[in-house]
């Protein structure tokens, strides 16, 4: 038998092995739809993860300005900016107030969220009987508690006397 003839003897039925278009193109969608659903939910841990920093940033924050002004025996107040997203950290009594530049993880005294990997979050509102400032007296008890709004669902209350916060 010549080459020609096997050539033309070939049948297109036989049996060959490999997936179908329809095959692929089913597995294709399928796997699309598992991308889909796998990148909604990690935006989603994401965000909750990003929050979460920012509340240990404030939470942290707020501990070591309590622990300096016990330390210390001096006043120290965080005074709270919903509009530029920021805190800033001073020492001092009100009448006589300095930056505090040297507190860990703020830039010369001031923490903001609008430069960080935190610039998704929002300060939406610090009140601390009518103030944005939360001040710590000399021994470490707080002149006045309040809240802090993080996001508009999340908030960080700090109680009077002893400073102590609490996220809910």
């Amino acid at each position: 038998m010549s080459i020609t003839n096997k050539i033309k003897t070939r049948r297109f039925d036989e049996n060959i092995n490999g997936f179908t278009l329809i095959e692929l193109l089913i597995t294709m969608a399928i796997l699309v739809i598992f991308i889909g659903i796998v990148a909604t939910r990690s935006d989603l841990r994401t965000n909750r993860f990003i929050r979460q920093l920012a509340i240990d940033q404030i939470t942290t924050d707020i501990d070591l300005v309590r622990s300096i002004a016990f330390a210390k025996n001096d006043t120290l107040t965080i005074v709270f900016s919903a509009n530029n997203n920021s805190y800033t950290f001073y020492t001092g009594p009100d009448s006589n107030r300095e930056i505090m530049t040297e507190v860990p993880g703020s830039n010369n005294g001031i923490v903001s969220f609008t430069t960080s990997m935190l610039a998704a979050i929002d300060i939406t509102s610090a009140t601390f009987n009518n103030s944005t400032e939360l001040q710590f007296l000399p021994g470490g008890s707080v002149k006045s508690g309040g809240t802090i709004l993080i996001d508009d669902s999340v908030t960080i209350t700090v109680a009077n006397l002893t400073g102590r916060w609490s996220v809910n």
